[in-house]
């Protein structure tokens, strides 16, 4: 499943993507506030957003809850 993330913050872009790179996700950067990223193994949807949404938490609750949009 691949999700695109919009951060407020093009500061914050490079710290996400190693945070999720870390975690064996692919990131391509889109542009300088967009990422796209892909978890590392298969999962139904739900379960999938499930974890991407545990990561985006753990990483927001590091960088003072940044702003992190998921764009459809």
């Amino acid at each position: 499943m691949g999700v695109r993330l919009r951060l407020r913050d093009p500061d914050l872009v490079a710290s996400l993507g190693d945070f999720l790179r870390r975690r064996e996700c692919a990131v391509e950067q889109i542009d300088e506030e967009t990422i796209e990223i892909v978890l590392p193994h298969e999962l139904p949807d739900e379960q999938a957003r499930m974890e991407l949404d545990l990561y985006l938490r753990v990483w927001q609750s590091l960088h003072g809850w940044a702003r992190v949009d998921i764009v459809d």
